[in-house]
Order: C-alpha cells, then structure tokens, then sequence
C-alpha cells in the first residue's frame, strides 16, 4: 500500500545501521525540481514507541527514562497512532526535509522489528553505503534479534566467517573502531590486527590503522608479544639455577639472551658449584653473570659494554623490524602494479646490478616469490625460477632489483651507536616510495639521525 504521508509523522528508524547519511545537498535540490521518484518503505509505530527514549517499550508499559520525575509513568510525548517508522529512505526523508516538502510517498509494511533490522543492513550493504563498523553492529543487532550466523549470511550474503569476524571487531574500544572506520581501512587491515593477542595491545595499534605507521606498529606489538613470551619462558629457566638480581656490580659476565631469538637456556656445568645470578634489561635481553672479583675499572668497563651492547640490540631490532616490512610490501606488489612501474625497476635495476659484486641471490629471490623447490634438490639455480619468471616478468623482475638494493647489512649505525648515513638504504627507501611504500615514524627517525638512541647520555 503506497500513500502520501506528512513529515512530521516520519521518524528515523532507532535501530538504523547506517549513523551517517553523508551529503545531502546535490539530493535535495534534485528532490526540488524532480520530487521523491521512489517511495520510503515504513511501518505503522507500534503503541508503546517513546519518542524520548527512542525505543519500543510496550512490553513493559512504560519509558525506559522518568522524563516526568514522577516514578516513570506514562511519558508525556508517548505517540501510538498515525505515525510511522521509516525503514528504508533515511537519506530520502532528511533530503525531502531540506527541500521543503511537506509529505512524500510511503509502502506501509508489517514487518517484526527482526525484520525491519535485517532488511536495512541488507539495503544498506547492497549499496556498500555502511562503514565495517556499521556492518558489525548490524550483524550483532540480527544476533540479539534471535537470528543465527547462518541466516544472516544467507539473508546478506555475506559469508558466515565474514559475519562472525565483522562481529568480532566489536570486542575492539568501540570509540577507536568508529574513529577507524572514517578513515577507509581496508578489512584485511583490519585481519592483520587479529595476530595481535592481547586485547589491549590491539587497540593501541589501532589508532594507528589507516596511517604509514599501522604496518610498522603492527609488527612491533607482534615482536612484543613474542618478546614477553621469550622473557617469561627465559626467566623460568633461569630461575632453576640462577638468581635475579638488580646490580651486576661485582659480577663476570656470562652471556646475554635476546627476547628476539626464542633460545632456550641451559644451566651451566659448573652451576652446583658456582652461583650464577642474572639482571632483566629494559632493551630486550637478558644477562647472565657469575661472581667473580672485580677492580672498579672493570666494573666501570662492563657497565659500558652493557649499556653499548643494549643500545646496539635494540637498534638491530628496529632496524631488523623495518627491512621486514620492505620485504613484505614487494611481496604483495601485484604484477600489474609492477608492469606499470617498470621504466623506474629496470633504472634501479641496472644501478643495483651494476653496482653489487655478486649479483642477485638466487635462493633470496625464490623465497621472496614463494617458488617451491623440489626437496632433493642441494642448490638452486636461475632454471628453477624460468617458468615463473615468463608468466609475470615485470614482477621477477621488481623482486629482483630489490634483492639487489635491500639488504640487512644496510644500517643507519656504527659499531658504536653512534648515526650514519647511508646512500643504499636511502636509495632503497627512495625506490620503495616511488611504488607506494609509507615510511614510518620511527623509520624516518633512524634515516635522519633524529631517533632517541642516538642521543647522547647526557640529551636523554
């Protein structure tokens, strides 16, 4: 049934995925001078609707508020008869406003409130106006309606992992996840956060997703967890011959154990005899010592060791950190984004050839390109690579000049800590950006030598 109905007996759907309806203005002035040339869908409001509390509230026969102050009664504007919800035209209806129309043209519909959800998160989706964070409400919305992961993909479309991981990114800060989705993140953005274990550790990498420094963060909070993994596993081994201590003044030194690394640790052979203690640093590794007697020099001398040999490890990891991310983003170049760089990849290509000693490493570029080599095989060699290299050409091609300019021997530190510049790496990054490559914050600090470790002692 389609009929005429005044505007001011409208009203937005309160369950409404869609939050934003976007710009209205081009819509309205076309609803000037062509009218509404499709009809809102609507349903009769229920008896119990208040209009205060935007919620139906018929099953308990009051407003969920207590607007009059008087043990929530019946509310003062509780509306039953002559007006209608929308379901869909939202944009329509706030356009038609703006227009100046009176009325507009309405399908009355019977529909449960189940069905009115489900058949705006399906309009909505079908036009891909709602934002992944409007997606998972919606599909939560039909869950607590009573309707099954499988109904609402087969109701959506949508497939029912896609369903339960929409719906899971609601366990994210929901402010941040809203925040998020206005910046056009992609859903396998959103995927990759899911390595991050820890619930508070993800959202902190969120705010950073949709910017140069999500790719970065990410891998750091994934290093981190690994890190915190290593740590309490090194300290229970340790704890079986060892003990902590906050002072390693008076000690030999042992070794040292990174949280990179993933080693186990061993008790020592003399360990019955001779007491080992162990100190937990803030760079991400641990030291192990013995007693021993020593002069302050030595003290004084080990102390510098450590604090050098700390700076050295945590910029190898930053360093290391960064080179894996240069790698993974050749690794997702697709050909056609590669063909379409080509002149730039066979420039750096002949600089990066012309300049290496030993050329482009077979075996690297069969790992970049995940080309499986047959197991018996001892070594490998540019044959094993031909078949793939005639189907994507351009891409064997980019693959290899970046095996010829990248490298992690390529560093912005000496032996000493202290900066350094170097042309490869700059070369390197240069050649990554021209194919879209988003340096991060912490990166640009170590190329321009403005990053926290190289400063001095006494800048700190």
């Amino acid at each position: 049934m389609i009929q005429n109905i005044s505007i001011e007996k409208l009203s937005p759907h309160p369950s409404n995925p869609r939050t934003d309806l976007g710009e209205l203005g081009e819509l309205a002035e076309s609803i000037k001078v062509q009218g509404i040339l499709q009809n809102l869908t609507v349903v009769p409001q229920k008896p119990g609707y208040c209009i205060s509390c935007q919620l139906y509230n018929g099953a308990i026969g009051k407003c969920i508020e207590d607007h009059d102050k008087n043990g929530r009664p019946p509310c003062a504007k509780w509306e039953s008869k002559g007006t209608f919800i929308v379901v869909i035209g939202h944009r329509r209806l706030a356009a038609a406003k703006l227009a100046g129309l009176t009325e507009v043209p309405c399908s009355i519909a019977d529909m449960t409130e189940q069905e009115q959800v489900a058949t705006m998160l399906l309009e909505n989706m079908q036009r891909s106006d709602l934002t992944i964070y409007e997606q998972a409400h919606g599909f939560q919305m039909m869950l607590d309606f009573g309707e099954s992961v499988a109904n609402i993909s087969e109701k959506t479309g949508f497939s029912e992992t896609t369903v339960r991981r929409r719906v899971k990114l609601l366990e994210l800060d929901p402010v941040k996840f809203k925040k998020s989705a206005e910046r056009n993140v992609t859903l396998m953005d959103y995927a990759e956060l899911e390595k991050i274990e820890d619930i508070e550790l993800r959202n902190k990498v969120l705010d950073t997703i949709g910017t140069p420094n999500f790719k970065y963060e990410l891998q750091k909070a994934i290093d981190k967890e690994k890190s915190d993994k290593n740590m309490a596993k090194y300290i229970e081994q340790l704890n079986t011959f060892a003990k902590q201590i906050d002072n390693s003044s008076g000690m030999r030194y042992v070794a040292s154990y990174y949280l990179s690394q993933n080693d186990d640790i061993k008790a020592p052979e003399d360990a019955e005899d001779v007491e080992y203690f162990y100190v937990v640093s803030n760079y991400g590794y641990i030291t192990l010592y013995k007693e021993a007697v020593e002069t302050e020099e030595d003290t004084a001398a080990n102390k510098q060791r450590e604090l050098q040999r700390a700076k050295y490890n945590a910029l190898n990891e930053i360093t290391e950190r960064a080179f894996d991310l240069r790698r993974e983003f050749i690794k997702g170049i697709s050909n056609a984004k590669a063909k379409k760089n080509l002149v730039t990849i066979i420039e750096y290509s002949v600089n990066s050839i012309l300049e290496s000693y030993n050329g482009v490493d077979v075996d690297d570029m069969i790992e970049m390109l995940d080309i499986t080599i047959a197991e018996d095989k001892d070594e490998v060699s540019f044959e094993d690579i031909v078949d793939g290299l005639r189907q994507q050409p351009e891409r064997y091609l980019l693959v290899a000049t970046y095996c010829g300019l990248d490298s992690k021997s390529d560093r912005y530190y000496n032996w000493d800590c202290s900066y350094s510049e170097s042309e490869d790496l700059d070369r390197t990054y240069a050649f990554l950006e021209i194919l879209g490559y988003e340096i991060s914050d912490e990166e640009q600090a170590l190329r321009d030598g403005t990053h926290e470790l190289f400063k001095e002692e006494a800048e700190r």
